[in-house]
C-alpha cells in the first residue's frame, strides 16, 4: 500500500515499526538497543535513498516535526 494520506501514512509507519519492535523485543533486545538499532536504521536507509547530506537534513526535519508534536501535544507550543 502507498499511502496517500496523513492518516496512512500513520497506520503504515506504526506497522512497520510496530512489526519490527516486537520481533527484536522477543529476541531479548532492550528498548535502548531497539532504539539505537532503528536510528541507524533509518539513517542508512535516508543516505542510500539521499545522500549523506540529504539524510542530515532530513533527520534535522523529522526531529523538527517530532518536536513540535511533542510540545504541542503538553501546550508548550
Amino acid at each position: 500500500m502507498r499511502p496517500e494520506t496523513d492518516e496512512q501514512f500513520a497506520i503504515a509507519a506504526k506497522a512497520l515499526a510496530g512489526t519490527h519492535i516486537d520481533r527484536f523485543a522477543r529476541m531479548g533486545m532492550s528498548p535502548d538497543e531497539i532504539a539505537n538499532l532503528f536510528g541507524a536504521a533509518a539513517a542508512e536507509v535516508l543516505a542510500q535513498q539521499l545522500g549523506p547530506f540529504g539524510a542530515v537534513e532530513r533527520l534535522r526535519d523529522i526531529a523538527d516535526r517530532c518536536e513540535q508534536q511533542t510540545f504541542g501535544d503538553m501546550g508548550l507550543d
